[in-house]
């Protein structure tokens, strides 16, 4: 499908979605979502997505976000889309640069690796790094930006 990029937001953070959608003068649709009982979600978008989609969702309470975060990128890819962006104001797990006692995670590699296998390029607003100096050193080999609200 060669049309207009599109903003694909969540139930959660639907008007920022369309906001963003709007500056950039891009379509926006919604990603339908549905919990089940035992706390599983399913993710459902339209049939055909253009070759570049935008998913735009705050990462805040990131152990429910995550996973919905995932499977929406990867299904969108299923739909079309060849190039897929992330762009979360807030970015989980980004504090933890360094295991500070033995068998801590490092939860900013294992997260910044696992947006980087599903998503071409990342934004984000302030980010917590501490001992790394650009996002795209917790992200290797995509497009990952660090924009200040300052």
């Amino acid at each position: 499908m060669d049309s207009l990029p599109m903003v694909l937001g969540f139930p959660d953070y639907e008007v920022p979605g369309r906001r963003l959608a709007e500056a950039l003068g891009y379509e926006f649709t919604a990603v339908n979502l549905h919990r089940f009982p035992d706390g599983e979600s399913k993710v459902t978008l339209p049939a055909a997505l253009p070759a570049r989609v935008v998913l735009c969702r705050s990462l805040d309470r990131p152990n429910e976000k995550l996973v919905e975060l995932l499977l929406t990128a990867e299904t969108a890819r299923t739909l079309g889309a060849r190039h897929v962006t992330l762009v979360a104001p807030y970015l989980c797990y980004m504090r933890q640069d360094i295991a500070f006692h033995p068998g801590e995670a490092v939860s900013q590699r294992i997260i910044g690796r696992l947006l980087a296998q599903h998503f071409d390029a990342v934004i984000t607003v302030d980010p917590h790094l501490h001992r790394i100096r650009h996002l795209n050193e917790a992200m290797p080999g995509i497009h990952a930006r660090a924009l200040s609200c300052a």
